[in-house]
């Protein structure tokens, strides 16, 4: 039986997500939903060399942003109430998120956004927004959990690409285990 390009990128997805669940349910400090959106990202990002290197830096620089934005609410910087801080320093960061993607390396906005969010998403349902924990050296640090758990999700695209070569390339019986063409997108022929 020969598989497709979209069957053998959907069986190395499905056999890459069930390994990263697995992996992750021994690492209770990280989390499998934000190497989901990492892995998203590279792929939405053009699954390849750039993709990799331009996703990763923009979720991180999104990370760093929404930290930032939560550090400054924290110390009560504004005198409003902590909504409308939140409201207008978030609003501020999303200007120069936006402003910051003339730089070829920030240029992926979504993916900043993807790194913003998942911060947020992190810190809304951890407890971890406090000046304690956000100036911590621990794992409970959104500016060291989340941006960590995200750059594995750009290798798990990697590999998703990787493992899908080499199942089309078994299936096809060329004997080529995907080393030198670089990632397949999903859905590619």
């Amino acid at each position: 039986m020969r598989l497709s390009s979209l069957s053998s990128a959907a069986l190395a997805a499905a056999l890459v997500a069930a390994a990263a669940v697995l992996a992750f349910s021994a690492l209770p400090a990280l989390f499998v939903w934000a190497a989901f959106i990492g892995w998203a990202s590279y792929d939405h990002s053009g699954a390849n060399v750039q993709a990799a290197i331009r996703s990763s830096v923009a979720l991180v620089f999104g990370v760093i942003m929404a930290w930032l934005v939560a550090m400054i609410v924290e110390a009560h910087a504004l005198p409003v109430t902590t909504s409308v801080s939140t409201a207008i320093v978030a609003g501020t960061a999303s200007f120069l998120i936006v402003i910051a993607s003339r730089t070829a390396l920030l240029s992926v906005v979504p993916a900043t956004f993807y790194g913003f969010a998942s911060t947020f998403a992190y810190l809304s349902l951890s407890g971890a927004f406090t000046t304690e924990v956000l100036t911590s050296l621990s794992w409970h640090n959104a500016i060291i959990s989340v941006p960590v758990s995200l750059l594995i999700g750009t290798g798990l695209g990697i590999l998703h690409g990787w493992l899908s070569n080499v199942i089309a390339a078994r299936e096809a019986g060329s004997g080529n285990l995907g080393l030198s063409g670089g990632s397949r997108r999903v859905g590619q022929g």
